[in-house]
């Protein structure tokens, strides 16, 4: 049976209200007609039903049909014109303040002057800035801010800005709701909040908060009931704690370690890579694929994703041949458990496997896995603040106890003014020798 034409502004049948878990509120919708093209569809939430069909009655009273030939954007616009077309309308409100709006026009469009930053992340460059607004979901919104991977302020300011330009869209009818709104976070993070600690390390500002010589026994005592005989867990995070507490390593970096970055009789160890996962189109998965020439055991992408469209989101895990920053790279030498170790899982390995950590299907494994052993680990302890970069925190704070600060920044990867560093991906490295230093 056909859908019966709705006139413009006339409400259709309403939606059975329906509980949201994640917002905590009841959500209900219809369909309304537009006067040119197919109808719309109006929401509205509510923490009762009652009260979530009075918002939505409201929604329908304030009804405006599409945005259509009105001189600042039209029906197919992009996100960037939408972003710009409500930077005009800041610049016309007298109760706009000029030093936030220059701040938002920094955000948008690409700077020229002479001191200009030639590689920021602004909207006119990026896919998102390009895409049509009435597409965007909030997916693409999450992907967007945790792509930007820079300080908080940046991301928070960025999602501002989205979020004023679609709101500035629903208001005149062009999109139904504001995709931003449902982004929880400045970074678009969807985890609940986790208790935090609220001091950092003395040593290296930065870095988390490290355990001290008591804190770290009692987690080791933790660990040990967790993998305690005759339960069946995972052991081999057991190895990965032991290996990344040794190198003083983020999580990806220990992740990434190569059986070619080990070198067993000469007891050491070199940090040549990370673990990146995230989620990206298909296009940009081609790209970083071509771009650190990665083998298939270095990537990990859904099945068939090689015959899907560019503008396809998928989740990948991939093991980027570089640390996090370049001087990152650093030779360790190790202590004799982590010698044990990776003796141990040499003689385990299968022939031609690369990684030291690999996941049961052969390619990387993923840091959250390690952080969410972790969490279960420390969970309803006095350890909940901590997480698997303590491990990183704890280590140089050891070696900075022991042979001062600059040795710290030394292990890891954070020496300044070296011409080591400078000099990175050399074919010989100087190896950072603090394997003592418990």
């Amino acid at each position: 049976m056909p859908r019966q034409e709705l006139k413009p502004g006339r409400p259709g049948k309403f939606s059975e209200p329906k509980w949201n878990e994640k917002r905590k509120v009841w959500q209900q919708s219809c369909l309304i007609g537009e006067p040119i093209g197919p109808p719309s569809r109006v929401w509205a939430s509510g923490k009762t039903k009652p009260k979530c069909t009075t918002a939505l009655d409201d929604r329908i009273a304030d009804w405006k049909p599409r945005a259509q030939g009105i001189g600042v954007y039209g029906d197919d616009c992009t996100v960037l014109e939408a972003a710009r077309a409500w930077l005009i309308s800041q610049e016309r409100n007298p109760k706009a303040r000029a030093q936030t709006v220059d701040a938002y026009r920094r955000e948008i469009e690409v700077s020229t002057g002479p001191g200009a930053k030639r590689d920021k992340v602004v909207l006119a460059t990026t896919d998102l800035g390009k895409m049509r607004a009435a597409d965007v979901k909030p997916v693409h919104v999450r992907v967007y801010l945790e792509k930007l991977n820079a300080h908080a302020t940046k991301q928070g300011r960025h999602k501002s800005l989205l979020s004023k330009a679609f709101e500035m869209l629903v208001e005149d009818g062009l999109v139904d709701a504001n995709p931003v709104a449902s982004v929880r976070g400045r970074r678009g993070e969807l985890a609940e909040p986790r208790q935090r600690a609220t001091e950092s390390t003395p040593w290296l500002e930065g870095e988390p908060m490290p355990f001290t010589a008591e804190q770290f026994a009692q987690y080791r005592q933790l660990e040990a009931d967790y993998f305690a005989p005759g339960v069946r867990r995972d052991r081999r995070y057991l190895d990965f704690v032991t290996i990344a507490y040794e190198l003083a390593a983020r999580p990806g970096e220990a992740l990434a370690l190569l059986w070619s970055d080990v070198d067993l009789e000469a007891a050491t160890a070199e940090i040549t890579g990370t673990i990146v996962r995230t989620r990206t189109t298909v296009g940009e998965v081609r790209a970083l694929a071509n771009r650190y020439r990665l083998a298939d055991a270095d990537i990990v992408v859904r099945d068939g994703w090689r015959s899907l469209p560019d503008d396809e989101l998928v989740r990948v895990t991939f093991r980027q041949p570089q640390p996090k920053t370049k001087e990152s790279r650093r030779l360790i030498a190790l202590g004799t458990d982590a010698l044990a170790v990776l003796r141990r899982r040499k003689l385990a390995a299968t022939p031609g496997q690369r990684l030291v950590f690999p996941a049961r299907t052969g390619g990387p494994s993923v840091p959250g896995t390690a952080a969410t052993v972790w969490r279960a680990i420390v969970a309803d302890t006095e350890l909940s603040w901590s997480t698997p970069r303590t491990l990183r925190s704890t280590r140089a704070t050891r070696v900075a106890e022991q042979y001062g600060v600059p040795a710290a920044r030394e292990m890891l990867g954070h020496e300044e003014g070296s011409p080591i560093t400078k000099k990175h991906y050399v074919s010989v490295l100087p190896i950072v020798d603090y394997a003592d230093a418990r």
